[in-house]
């Protein structure tokens, strides 16, 4: 009976450890900025196709001249779960959620960063792979750029 109760309680404890070490957070990133955008009541919730789910080694082409990414700028975009992480070269990484659905019928999310920065990024899918990431202002709504690996 005391071997029983040994193991019950070392079996207990080893659960306990596992179950609070495993990171679940999926938050898609692990950037000290994150943004959770809040859905207008003339939004419609956007979810990306799963099919572009991973991550994507993208260089900015076709920048505005009020861009703030000039052209061939690098950057790292992960999408997982509904939620983008961006990594522009030489800045601080921004995870946002919350994406909405740009037109109605459309391929295309729009994760947009009203937090810092005030840029959507617009994810487009195209035949089940990544298109492109157009970028705009959120204040403006103007187009500034595209990010894409062609």
């Amino acid at each position: 009976m005391k071997t029983s109760k040994k193991i019950l309680t070392l079996l207990l404890l080893s659960t306990l450890f596992t179950a609070c070490s495993k990171n679940d957070d999926n938050n898609g990133g692990n950037c000290d900025t994150v943004c959770e955008y809040s859905l207008t009541s003339s939004d419609t919730p956007g979810t990306a196709a799963a099919s572009i789910e991973g991550t994507h080694n993208l260089t900015m082409h076709f920048p505005d001249a009020d861009s703030p990414y000039p052209e061939g700028t690098k950057a790292t975009f992960t999408l997982m779960n509904n939620i983008l992480t961006i990594e522009v070269d030489g800045e601080e990484c921004i995870t946002i959620k919350n994406p909405r659905l740009t037109t109605a019928g459309s391929t295309e999310v729009q994760f947009r960063d009203t937090c810092r920065d005030k840029i959507s990024y617009d994810v487009s899918e195209n035949n089940g792979a990544l298109n492109e990431i157009n970028i705009s202002s959120t204040e403006t709504g103007k187009w500034l750029g595209q990010f894409n690996n062609r």
